[in-house]
Parts: structure tokens; C-alpha cells; sequence
């Protein structure tokens, strides 16, 4: 950035963030006692415009809000001004061909003739300082950098014009708070337990404006911010609108050449060429040696991978050969081993057919234990019978007897056959 350049952007810096903050005071206190003193003192006591400015913090809150509106009163202006003086022909007619440096000495003369109101302006800045740069250097060397170093000064200096609006927003809700806290500080201060019991409404109307003064900083951050919001954009509209017309009018309306004239611009035009065909020599070489050496390449891959193919084929196949040999050995193992197992199984089998048959013979003795012991049932079935039968007849006693006596006459008879018969003469 050149010496010139470094001063009228301090300049211009000063000029652009000066004029909001001296109107914020200029035209925000006139304002904020147009608001206060007809609520205090004039005709609109007792309304609820009164109310809402009652309390200390209230009316702080109401100034701070006038002075954000009179700063972006005054900016809107300078907006408006800036539309105005962007839609001028500052220039001359261009026919697309570029000029010697040395007009701009001429154009700079005309803008100077402009009204001081347009000069103020973003473009009439603008313009005036490329003019003014390409004067002294006499060249269009660093223009470039020249034109973006103007474009953010710019846009700097339009951010720090808001850094008075931005604390206004941020202090009204603060204040707010503030009042709130002090308001139901008041309230509660001297309530006495009797006074709750007989009038609440003392304590509620007083948190009642302590709150009110929350809710009028809440709707006054609203707006401002709001407003904020609307100038910032059309203001950003007019710096992209003044950066559209430097790069259409003075970008590329002077001959770039440097600063020893159109000698100086020819050889280094011719260096660039034979640089230029010197690269392309070398770079086509290059790419012709590039080339051999990935043909050779391919053809050591390729032979490589044939011989790759054989030694991986002979490998596989010795393997394959080695697997099936180790298998038909042990399929003739487990053929044999199979053998072993069907023989052994059979006499198993045959053992199991003895054992079924003696299994058999059992079951048939089984059946016919089965059977003697059903007859055997029966009988005892009919014994009883005959017992009972016996029993209800009556004559069950007799026959005991009668057995009784048949059984001891049997047996006197018979120990009378059993005695041995004496013989006569014999002693007895």
C-alpha cells in the first residue's frame, strides 16, 4: 500500500464512522425528549405511553433507542446518497480499448468538479482514490492489490460504523434486566406480613413496573435490531453495486505496462515465449522418455508375470499330484478299516438274533405263567364262591364235625391195621 493510499484510509475510515455516532447524540436525544416530556409533563400523563416511562431505567432505555435510530436515520441517508451518486456517469464513454495512464490525470479533474455531496459518497471515494493512485504511480502496477485493498477498507469501515448501534442493542435489554431487579427489590423491600394479609395489590403492582421495564427493553432490542438488519443490507447492496462499477470502468481502462514503458512489457513477452517454448521442448522429451520407460516397463512386467504363471502352474501341479496321492491312501485305509467294521457288525448281528430268540422262548414261558396264573384266579374266584355259598347255607359247623369225626375214625382205623397180629402160644 503506498504512502497516499495509507493516508486517505484513515481518512475516509474517520468520515464514514464520525457521522452515525455524532448523529446518534444529535439526533437521539432531541428525539428521546420529544418522547419523555409529554408523558411527564404534557398532555399524555396518565396514558399508558406514561407508564411504560415511569421507572428510571425505562426512560435510559428509551434514550439509547433514539440514539440507535438517529444513527440509522443517518445512515439510510448516507445510503440513499450513495444509490443516487452510483446511478451518475462519473466517467467518460469507454470503448473497451485500453488508455495511457496519463488520462487519468484529465478524469480526476472531472470528478474533482462533481458536487462535494457526491464526492462524499462510496463510489466518489472510491473512484477518487484509484485516480489519484494511478496519478502518482503513473503505472497500473499494483493495481490489483490497490482495488481489493479499497473493497475491504470498505467493508471495514461499514462494519466499525455499527459498532454504536451493535452496543445500544446489546445495553437496552441489560437495562431491562437491571430494572426488573431493582423494581422487585422496591417491592419487597418493606412488605410486612400484615400488609400481605390485608392489601397484596401493593406488592403485585409493584412487581407489575418492575417487569415492565424487561418488557419495554425486549421490544425496543426488537426493533433496533430489526432496523439494523434492513440498513446493513441495503448498505452491503451499495458497496457490491460501487465494486460492479470499478471492475466494469476502471479495472481494465489503462494499459498495463510497467515502468519502463512498452520496450520493457515486449521483452519480457519474448523471454515468456522462448520460456514457453523451451518448457514445451522439455516437456515433450520428457513425456517421450516417460513413454519408453513405461513400455519397458510393461514388457518386464509382462515377461515376469509369464514366467510367474509357469513356476505357479509347475508348483500347483506337483501339489495337486502329492494331494492325490496322500488321498487315494487313505481312501484305501478307511476302505479297509469300513471292511473291519461290517465284518465285526455282522456278528454282532448274529449274536443279537440268538439273544432274540431266547428272548422269544421267554416270552412264550412268560405266557403260559400268565396263563396257569389266570386259572389259578378262577379257582381261587370259585373257592370263594364256595365258601360263601357254604357260609349263607348254615351248614359250614356240621361238615367241620362231621369231617372232624370222619377224620378220627379214619385214623382209629387205621392204627388198628397197623398193629401186628399175635400168634397163639406166644407170651404176651
Amino acid at each position: 500500500m503506498s504512502a497516499t493510499q495509507a493516508k486517505a484510509a484513515p481518512e475516509r475510515t474517520a468520515q464514514r464512522r464520525l457521522g452515525p455516532t455524532l448523529a446518534a447524540f444529535i439526533i437521539g436525544l432531541p428525539l428521546s425528549a420529544a418522547i419523555i416530556w409529554p408523558a411527564y409533563y404534557g398532555s399524555l400523563q396518565g396514558t399508558l405511553l406514561a407508564r411504560y416511562v415511569s421507572h428510571p431505567v425505562e426512560v435510559a432505555e428509551v434514550i439509547l433507542f433514539c440514539c440507535a435510530l438517529g444513527a440509522l436515520g443517518v445512515k439510510l441517508l448516507g445510503w440513499l446518497m450513495d444509490r443516487a451518486a452510483l446511478g451518475r456517469d462519473w466517467l467518460p464513454a469507454w470503448d473497451g480499448h485500453p488508455v495511457p495512464v496519463s488520462e487519468t490525470t484529465k478524469l480526476l479533474v472531472e470528478v474533482k468538479r462533481r458536487p462535494a455531496w457526491q464526492q462524499r459518497t462510496l463510489v466518489g471515494q472510491r473512484v477518487t482514490a484509484i485516480l489519484d493512485f494511478l496519478r502518482l504511480r503513473g503505472s497500473t502496477g499494483e493495481l490489483d492489490d490497490h482495488l481489493r485493498a479499497l473493497g475491504d477498507s470498505d467493508f471495514s469501515n461499514q462494519e466499525g460504523s455499527y459498532s454504536l448501534i451493535r452496543f445500544i442493542t446489546w445495553a437496552i435489554p441489560i437495562l431491562g434486566f437491571l430494572g426488573t431487579v431493582l423494581g422487585i427489590t422496591d417491592a419487597i423491600a418493606g412488605v410486612t406480613p400484615e400488609q400481605l394479609e390485608h392489601s397484596i395489590s401493593a406488592v403485585t403492582d409493584g412487581l407489575a413496573l418492575a417487569f415492565d421495564t424487561t418488557a419495554v427493553a425486549l421490544a425496543l432490542t426488537m426493533v433496533a435490531m430489526f432496523c439494523t438488519f434492513l440498513v446493513e443490507r441495503l448498505e452491503e447492496g451499495v458497496l457490491q453495486g460501487v465494486d460492479r462499477f470499478v471492475e466494469q470502468h476502471l479495472a481494465h481502462r489503462f494499459e498495463r505496462t510497467g515502468a519502463a514503458g512498452g520496450e520493457f512489457v515486449e521483452v519480457v513477452r519474448q523471454q515468456s515465449q522462448a520460456l514457453l517454448q523451451g518448457t514445451e521442448t522439455l516437456v515433450r522429451k520428457q513425456a517421450e522418455i516417460w513413454s519408453k520407460t513405461f513400455e519397458e516397463a510393461a514388457k518386464r512386467q509382462s515377461a515376469l508375470e509369464s514366467s510367474f504363471q509357469a513356476q505357479l502352474s509347475a508348483a500347483l501341479a506337483t501339489a495337486l499330484d502329492r494331494s492325490l496321492a496322500e488321498h487315494a491312501k487313505r481312501l484305501a485305509s478307511m476302505e479297509q478299516q469300513a471292511a473291519q467294521h461290517t465284518v465285526e457288525l455282522t456278528r454282532k448281528l448274529e449274536g443279537l438274533g440268538k439273544l432274540a430268540d431266547g428272548l422269544k422262548a421267554q416270552a412264550e414261558v412268560l405266557s403260559r405263567l400268565q396263563e396257569g396264573e389266570k386259572q389259578l384266579i378262577q379257582m381261587q374266584e370259585r373257592l370263594d364262591q364256595n365258601l360263601a355259598a357254604l357260609a349263607d347255607a348254615g351248614a359250614f359247623q356240621e361238615a367241620v364235625h362231621s369231617l372232624t369225626a370222619a377224620i378220627h375214625l379214619l385214623t382209629s382205623h387205621t392204627a388198628r391195621s397197623t398193629m401186628p397180629v399175635r400168634k397163639p402160644g406166644a407170651a404176651a
